[in-house]
Order: structure tokens, then C-alpha cells, then sequence
């Protein structure tokens, strides 16, 4: 069966604002990360349990080509992949 996706607004702001930041660095580099995530949450998305548990039943997947971490949930009974957040990894997750 397929999993569901569910990906938090505030993740879809965030996600605006480095996109924003990463243009301003260089032009297209925005469009670049958010494919890179977004190729990312497929992937986890398709294959939920393939990372471990880090903190209070929340995984993270790290991006191979920007410093960030990809922090869901997977709720087996339901099928379903909830996207939390997505950090840089140098700012400190307050989950």
C-alpha cells in the first residue's frame, strides 16, 4: 500500500523563506534546494523506515547537497508520513 504525505505549513513557509535566502546567494540555487528536499521527502516518503528513530518517535533524513535535516513521523497504522520540519543543520530543533 501506498503512503500517505502530509507536510506541515509551517514546513511549506520555511521551506519558502531558504529558498528565498538560497536565490538571493545565487540565482536558481532556490529552485535546486527545494527539488533537492522535495526528491528527498519522495524518497522517505516511499521508504519511511529506512532511517532510526532520533527523539520522540521522529526520524530525520539529511539532505546530500544543502545542510539540512528532514524531521517526520511514520505512522505505521495509518499509512502515513507527516513532515514536521526541516532544519538547518546548524539551528537547534525545539520540537
Amino acid at each position: 500500500m501506498k503512503n500517505k504525505k502530509y507536510v506541515a505549513d509551517t514546513v511549506k513557509s520555511d521551506l519558502r523563506e531558504a529558498a528565498e535566502w538560497y536565490n538571493n546567494a545565487k540565482k536558481g540555487l532556490g529552485l535546486i534546494f527545494l527539488r533537492d528536499i522535495n526528491v528527498n521527502i519522495t524518497y522517505i516518503t516511499e521508504n519511511p523506515l529506512v532511517y532510526s528513530i532520533r527523539y520522540s518517535n521522529i526520524r530525520v533524513a539529511f539532505s546530500n547537497k544543502f545542510p539540512y535535516g528532514i524531521h517526520y513521523e511514520f505512522i505505521l497504522q495509518e499509512n502515513q508520513v507527516n513532515i514536521i520540519a526541516v532544519y538547518h543543520t546548524s539551528r537547534s530543533p525545539k520540537l
